[in-house]
């Protein structure tokens, strides 16, 4: 008796083994027959936008720039978007004698494709190496920082003396902080580099600068 229980159990055993196995590949050639995409591995996805702050040198003068970022980030630690900055308009980036009838104000920008890989992007803290690659421009106009709140003077572009475009690459390092889940704050530095800009009285070279940069960072990381 106990030797027909054995059997059995055996038997049983053996059925049990082969139908496993045999649903195992069966999920197996169904697995290989999926299309195959692109994105088929690609993991977690997550967005950012940005609000950021940088403060840098424009032919030796003190500046500042605002702008925006954002994009879609890839297993939390692989972003790509756009980002777009522009001078804030100030008094100490006037030059004299390029205009014959009054001073001239240095305004411009640049923006492009924005990629970022972050270390430990889960921590509490983290390092980020962003990249920006793009285009921008530079302007002389005789209207100022005070003229934006007067009422009696053209627009910006009706009043530019001469302005010029560039290419520009910026590599960066940062570092984050995790104030909330959805909320993250980057500070670092990073080195505009362009292909030169011609302007009167001023370097080819007047943007290729340090940055010194913080942002306000909010989305799903």
């Amino acid at each position: 008796m106990k030797k027909r229980i054995l059997l059995l159990l055996m038997v049983l055993t053996c059925v049990a083994v082969r139908s496993q196995s045999q649903v195992t590949s069966e999920q197996a050639y169904v697995e290989d027959e999926k299309i195959k995409s692109l994105f088929s591995n690609i993991g977690q996805m997550g967005w950012w936008l940005s609000a950021d702050f940088a403060w840098s040198k424009f032919d030796g003068r003190n500046g500042f720039l605002g702008g925006m970022s954002g994009g879609i980030i890839i297993n939390h630690s692989y972003s790509i978007g756009g980002a777009g900055y522009w001078i804030i308009p100030s008094q100490n980036l006037s030059f004299s004698g390029i205009n014959d009838t009054a001073d001239v104000y240095l305004y411009g920008g640049y923006g492009g494709l924005k990629l970022e890989y972050r270390l430990n992007p889960t921590k509490l803290v983290s390092i980020a190496f962003p990249l920006l690659i793009g285009g921008g421009g530079a302007a002389y106009s005789t209207w100022g920082p005070k003229d934006w709140y007067n009422t009696h003077h053209d627009d910006l572009f009706g009043n530019s003396y001469i302005w010029d475009s560039y290419f520009v690459i910026e590599p960066g390092v940062t570092v984050g902080i995790n104030i909330l889940s959805f909320m993250r704050m980057d500070a670092g530095i990073g080195y505009r580099l362009t292909t030169g800009i011609d302007l009167p009285d001023v370097s080819r070279d007047m943007f290729n600068n340090f940055n010194a940069t913080i942002s306000m960072k909010f989305g799903i990381f």
